[in-house]
């Protein structure tokens, strides 16, 4: 493995790339879509607005409360390195396990926000062998649901 990722991601406290050689990949070198997707603001709940049919448009406070935001759910895109095929298999396996069994506390250097989610969903996983040291990679999007949106 050319890279050391340590400190990049946290999931439950542990550290992914010591734990579990995982890290946030992208499709291209260029690409930010996890960041993105990490960073993008909640959508906002509906004002609760009376509609007057003998009116016109809604009728609203004068003060409009504070606002508040709908959950939102979040696709990652996660990677798993490993010297072998069976052993990449089994730290995606164990990844997936954690992410299954509860809340999914994830922190990513750089982001200052503490996510607190909860799985729900996954794309089967792409295999990439390296032909000259045999070492693979499990690449795969991940969906996560955040009840409670953290404001920026």
């Amino acid at each position: 493995m050319m890279y050391d990722l340590t400190g990049y991601m946290v999931i439950n406290g542990k550290d992914a790339w010591t734990e579990y050689s995982a890290f946030l990949c992208e499709d291209r070198p260029e690409d930010s879509t996890n960041v993105s997707e990490l960073l993008k603001p909640p959508e906002m709940k509906e004002y609760t607005a009376v509609d007057f049919r003998e009116r016109n448009g809604e009728e609203l406070p004068e003060q409009l409360p504070l606002p508040c935001c709908k959950a939102r759910d979040l696709t990652l895109y996660l990677a798993v390195c490993a010297s072998s095929l069976p052993e990449c298999e089994a730290k995606r396996l164990t990844l997936m396990k954690i992410f299954m069994q509860g809340w999914v506390i994830l922190q990513v250097k750089g982001i200052s926000t503490e996510y607190r989610l909860y799985y729900k969903s996954a794309t089967s996983a792409d295999i990439l062998t390296d032909a000259f040291d045999g070492s693979t990679v499990a690449r795969w999007k991940i969906k996560f649901r955040e009840p409670k949106p953290v404001l920026f």
